[in-house]
């Protein structure tokens, strides 16, 4: 008894409550790296050795080597080897989420009841796979191979911005309510190109295609260029070898593009209902009336294009009807090419010339008005 108190005593030198072991007298184990613990053929079961590679002492439990106070599940800080993907991972095995934190504050967490991953503290939103809570207006970035930051992300403004990183905003903006724009922060259109746009293959039109325009501000609409109708006479009794007579050339109707959204008929008038250039044409077919007398030879029909009533542009003439050797037909062609205000009415004037027999429209659908949207 005394003999193992005095080896007691040797082995500790008191500084106050603690003591100071002898090195030379505490229990060394074999020592071995990863690879030379695994060739040791058959250890018995119990051996314990220091693992110089994971710093760590191992214990063979008749299988394997297992770390010492730990358990073949559990996750190594340096990294664990011999694992399988089949039954090894990192996570929980109940309906609990799973929770990586840095400096004590959340940063990923994967949820438990739903295949969600929950970026800086997201909250759950629908069954979207990835949900990332921004930091102030940042919110993700791509580098390239070589860590070089090429674009990123962040909700500035009112939408979501594209940035090409440390050279241009807004190389494309989706805007809160779902207009787009492209170098432009503040799209006025569901697609606002700040620049110049190309479109780098295009079929062939169909008769029934729209032809596209811009207006003054470079919105692009469905134009109504080439937009156009015609109409013929039915009236064959209205003479029009009067001064500041309304030819009533507006009866039948052969075609009238987009209904009554761009001309509209009323009376013997037109209604241009929107403003634009136009090109208009009168062909007007006369026959001289034998009513009494002889007032029906020699008569001349003129005609001219009027706009709200006021006669414009060039006198169309040869209407002269000789009424010698069965002379007793003729024919006024007008056309101009004007600039017209939405609403503005159009009307075919004619007047008389010559001498005062009566001139009527020749027969019907001879005679024909016929307009078309240049732009």
């Amino acid at each position: 008894m005394k003999t193992v108190l005095g080896i007691l005593f040797s082995c500790m030198i008191y500084f106050g409550t603690y003591a100071q072991i002898d090195p030379g007298l505490l229990l060394g184990l074999t020592n071995a790296t990863t690879v030379e613990m695994l060739a040791i053929v058959s250890p018995n079961t119990g051996s314990i050795i220091y693992n110089t590679t994971d710093n760590a002492v191992y214990q063979y439990n008749g299988t394997a080597w297992v770390m010492v106070g730990s358990s073949s599940n559990n996750w190594n800080t340096l990294g664990n080897s011999s694992t399988s993907d089949a039954v090894n991972y990192l996570g929980t095995s109940d309906l609990q989420d799973l929770v990586l934190k840095s400096n004590n504050t959340e940063k990923i967490r994967l949820v438990k009841d739903r295949n969600q991953v929950l970026i800086n503290q997201a909250a759950i939103f629908n069954s979207h796979p990835l949900v990332i809570k921004a930091n102030g207006s940042d919110i993700m970035a791509f580098q390239d191979n070589t860590g070089t930051p090429k674009w990123h992300w962040n909700l500035i403004g009112n939408g979501l911005n594209f940035v090409e990183s440390n050279v241009a905003d807004f190389r494309l903006f989706l805007e809160t309510g779902g207009q787009v724009g492209i170098n432009t922060n503040a799209p006025t259109e569901q697609l606002d190109v700040n620049g110049s746009a190309r479109i780098r293959s295009l079929g062939n039109a169909s008769d029934t295609d729209d032809v596209v325009a811009s207006n003054s501000t470079g919105v692009l609409k469905r134009s109504k260029i080439n937009y156009g109708g015609r109409w013929t006479n039915t009236n064959t009794g209205t003479n029009l070898n009067n001064n500041n007579t309304i030819a009533p050339i507006f009866g039948n109707e052969d075609y009238k593009d987009d209904g009554n959204s761009l001309y509209e008929i009323s009376g013997n008038t037109l209604i241009v209902k929107e403003s634009g250039r136009y090109d208009i044409r009168a062909n007007l077919s006369l026959e001289g009336i034998n009513v009494s007398g002889s007032s029906e030879a020699r008569t001349n029909v003129n005609a001219r294009i009027a706009v709200n009533g006021t006669v414009l542009g060039a006198i169309g003439a040869s209407g002269y009807i000789r009424w010698a050797s069965n002379h007793n037909h003729s024919s006024i062609h007008v056309n101009e090419i004007l600039q017209l205000n939405a609403n503005d009415v159009i009307t075919i004037v004619t007047f008389r010339e010559a001498n005062s027999g009566t001139v009527n429209f020749s027969g019907t659908n001879e005679s024909s008005f016929m307009i078309n949207k240049l732009r």
